[in-house]
């Protein structure tokens, strides 16, 4: 079944294509934050906050993927999704109170989460 005959999984690709790219927001921000010796603003967390709830959401539409009798290709795809919902929060906590260092884990956090969001696509 293709994407157009199949709208769940539709969605769900939509959602990694969402995913992908404001990974890619988000470290591009972060480690231009960085390099210009900045610290990270209000909208950088606010766009990491957003960045979580998206891969949660795609997590749960996995899950409802999976409930409705689709089938994963490789369950490695499992193990990505689980990284990419907790990735932030590792981030997160990593940073404690060193604000000068927190874009920095940001934008690599953003460029790791890149690189899983293709992974996962690639074995989905």
């Amino acid at each position: 079944m293709n994407l157009v005959q199949d709208p769940l999984l539709l969605v769900h690709v939509n959602l990694f294509r969402a995913g992908l790219l404001i990974s890619l927001i988000v470290a591009g921000w972060g480690l231009v934050t960085y390099l210009r010796r900045g610290t990270a603003s209000g909208g950088l967390r606010s766009t990491l906050v957003l960045t979580a709830i998206l891969f949660v959401v795609q997590g749960l539409w996995g899950l409802l993927l999976l409930a409705t009798g689709h089938h994963l290709k490789d369950s490695l795809h499992v193990l990505y999704g689980v990284l990419l919902v907790i990735a932030l929060p590792i981030a997160a906590s990593y940073v404690g109170q060193n604000r000068r260092r927190e874009p920095l884990v940001y934008g690599i956090v953003g460029l790791v989460m890149a690189a899983l969001t293709i992974r996962a696509f690639m074995t989905g």
